[in-house]
């Protein structure tokens, strides 16, 4: 029976509509639910989980007894040797709900570092996370290092200080290394058609109860249909590729520009560019700049560029369809 390790920010203390129907599609399909008992989004995610009569619910605390246990479900005691109130005291259950579930829902106010510590140490065990990014109101799939990367450009320059002074976040994304993290197929916990990742693999819930993950489905014989269906199913995947690759770029630029204590006019001179440039930079509007510009603006700040390619799997297999 799959396991889902539900958490978010303590900030959020209101779950958006699109979490509470995941977590009613995670209810119906009868999954095992592991929950802290922090206030904040934790209290939240048990009201909502009671609010959808969930029965398979463990609360995990770190002590005696939970701070939050709204529908008196099995409390699961983690014992931790660090300082009680302290940030690894409280850490110590998180790391037991990771280590315990198949798979991770998380409510990020792109700041949070518990969370994010969360996304990351499942990670590490090469399991993926469903992160419900609630200053943008949608899904993002974090199953790689290139995922992770995309969630981190979401984070302002002092969030990210601040992730750095009390996590030591980028040591912790080094541990996970550079190649992508391959993950086995894993059910994509209460997909719904609005929130169905680009590379088409979604979630239902067959009639006995169990969740089976459907992959691309192409016709063995070409046909003029199913070449445009490839051809679109390309084209996005190309699109998402390149956004990808624009927000890595924008979170180094301003990790530079913050190591280097530019202001935004000092940093505009040594880029070569307006300071409105500069401007749409901190505020990640991926989609005011191209490739080629962000490209220059690295090399011109010093920074190493480098480009690993590979054929995605499922474009050979759908290459191989359309043969």
């Amino acid at each position: 029976m799959t396991t889902v390790f539900i958490a978010g920010s303590i900030s959020i203390s209101r779950l958006h509509a699109k979490v509470q129907e995941r977590i009613k599609n995670i209810v119906s399909a009868d999954f095992n639910v592991v929950v802290g008992d922090a206030e904040g989004a934790d209290t939240s995610i048990q009201e909502c989980l009671l609010k959808y009569q969930a029965g398979k619910v463990t609360v995990y605390c770190t002590g005696d007894a939970p701070r939050n246990n709204v529908a008196k479900w099995p409390v699961h005691k983690v014992t931790s040797k660090a300082k009680a109130g302290t940030r690894a005291y409280f850490t110590a259950k998180d790391l037991e709900m990771a280590r315990g579930s198949d798979y991770g829902f998380m409510i990020w106010d792109c700041k949070s570092t518990g969370t994010l510590s969360n996304v990351i140490e499942l990670l590490k065990q090469k399991k993926k996370s469903v992160v419900f990014v609630n200053k943008k109101t949608d899904f993002v799939t974090i199953s790689d290092r290139a995922g992770l990367d995309h969630l981190l450009a979401l984070m302002s320059d002092h969030a990210r200080i601040k992730a750095e002074e009390k996590i030591g976040l980028s040591s912790m994304v080094a541990s996970l290394g550079q190649d992508q993290l391959a993950l086995a197929p894993q059910a994509d916990v209460g997909v719904s058609a609005s929130d169905t990742p680009k590379d088409k693999t979604q979630t239902q819930v067959a009639p006995t109860g169990e969740v089976s993950v459907l992959t691309d489905s192409l016709p063995s014989a070409a046909t003029p249909e199913s070449v445009a269906v490839i051809a679109e199913e390309w084209a996005i995947a190309a699109y998402d590729q390149n956004m990808m690759l624009r927000a890595m770029l924008i979170s180094a630029l301003k990790e530079h520009i913050a190591r280097a204590h530019l202001t935004q006019t000092q940093a505009a001179n040594v880029f070569g560019v307006t300071q409105p440039r500069i401007s749409d930079l901190h505020g990640e509007k991926v989609e005011l700049f191209g490739l080629d510009a962000l490209v220059n603006m690295a090399t011109t700040a010093g920074l190493r560029i480098e480009m690993h390619v590979r054929e995605a799997e499922h474009h050979r297999k759908s290459a191989s369809a359309a043969a």
